[in-house]
């Protein structure tokens, strides 16, 4: 899989359920890498951060549930 890739849309979650209340806010977003489009989540979100749609990406970890990206 390319680990490389673009968000094509994103939400940012700012009230999740209770396994995912300690991680609030975090992004989801929809990355599309070449191959294809895959769901993730982006790691280390912090408010301040401008996430765009088109901004540039890495996957980073693969061994969750729904895989981890990076901004680069």
């Amino acid at each position: 899989m390319n680990k490389k890739g673009t968000i094509f849309t994103y939400s940012i979650v700012y009230s999740a359920s209770e396994a995912f209340s300690d991680k609030t806010p975090y992004v989801v977003a929809i990355i599309e890498n070449g191959e294809g489009k895959f769901l993730s989540r982006i790691d280390d979100y912090k408010e301040e951060m401008n996430i765009v749609v088109g901004m540039d990406v890495e996957l980073i970890d693969t061994d969750t549930d729904i895989p981890l990206c990076k901004i680069v």
